[in-house]
């Protein structure tokens, strides 16, 4: 059987049938005709050709067999996905830091008498006054007052009340004229609590009967519950998330120097809301869901194309 030079045209190096192997390139570069030296020949062509199309890049891959590069494809779809679903994340994660710092700045505003945003760190009280009549008063017409949607929490039909505790030293007598004083190092407390009670008012005298001993007076921590919700993730297609903050009131007396500082600070606990419905745009818990369906099909198609 004859075997011509132009039979080679319409052959490429990753044809595998057996006529393929007859069509070798020589050292110029052009189409020369050989019979294969022996079977073990044709099979060491196979591999190598074999072994040429597994590392080439998916451009060569096309050029070579014209099979599109579905794998890649897949990849590009998949990082593209991904990487969406990885902003959302990340816008969500950014509303929620920003209720949780505008709210722990709205309540030092709401609780702390004067409270200026430079005064952070420096927040101070100098009469005695000031150092727990005003924030009971505020916490008594919180619903009245605040513009955001922060409630007291309740447990059955009674909200929970605010809690005041005072630290101080057990029996002591101080006399600086004299300069002479009398200790007794250990620490005693006492605690008051103040419930919040239809309709809403500011405190009254009678309420509040509560001495701080100032003279022996160490600490005074004020511990209240508020929730809210955080309703600007609808714009966002997210369901509203359910906020619980544990406020605490710190009253630092220990220098006795006529200065009591004072800290606010809370303890965020984000929960899902209970009972919702939002209505007006499509429903965003599901087309929510629906991307992220989306996401993990592209994901685990990805992962069984790397065993195909």
């Amino acid at each position: 059987m004859a075997f011509k030079a132009d039979d080679c045209v319409g052959f490429s190096d990753m044809d595998d049938s057996s006529e393929a192997y007859l069509c070798i390139n020589d050292p110029n570069g052009n189409r020369a005709v050989h019979w294969p030296e022996s079977h073990a020949h044709q099979e060491q062509e196979k591999f190598r050709r074999k072994l040429k199309y597994f590392f080439m890049n998916p451009c060569d891959k096309y050029k070579a067999r014209g099979r599109k590069p579905w794998k890649l494809i897949l990849q590009i779809v998949k990082i593209a996905v991904v990487t969406i679903q990885l902003v959302l994340f990340g816008l969500s994660n950014q509303m929620v830091v920003q209720f949780k710092e505008e709210n722990l700045m709205a309540f030092r505003h709401l609780f702390l008498k004067s409270f200026t945003d430079s005064s952070t760190d420096t927040y101070s009280v100098y009469t005695q006054r000031d150092v727990y009549k005003y924030f009971a008063s505020q916490f008594l017409m919180l619903p009245s007052i605040t513009v955001g949607n922060h409630q007291y929490e309740k447990e059955g039909d009674v909200y929970t009340p605010l809690t005041i505790c005072q630290q101080f030293y057990r029996n002591g007598s101080i006399s600086p004229a004299n300069e002479t004083f009398d200790i007794d190092a250990q620490v005693d407390e006492e605690c008051l609590q103040i419930y919040p009670v239809p309709p809403f008012s500011a405190l009254t005298t009678n309420l509040l009967n509560f001495t701080l001993h100032f003279e022996r007076l160490l600490t005074v921590t004020v511990n209240f519950t508020l929730k809210a919700i955080n309703l600007e993730t609808v714009e966002y297609h997210e369901l509203p998330d359910c906020y619980v903050f544990d406020i605490m009131i710190t009253f630092d007396n220990k220098a006795h120097s006529g200065r009591i500082t004072i800290d606010l600070d809370n303890d965020v606990h984000i929960y899902e809301c209970r009972d919702w419905s939002v209505t007006g745009v499509n429903s965003v818990k599901n087309l929510t869901n629906k991307y992220h369906l989306i996401a993990n099909i592209f994901c685990i198609t990805s992962f069984l194309k790397c065993y195909v």
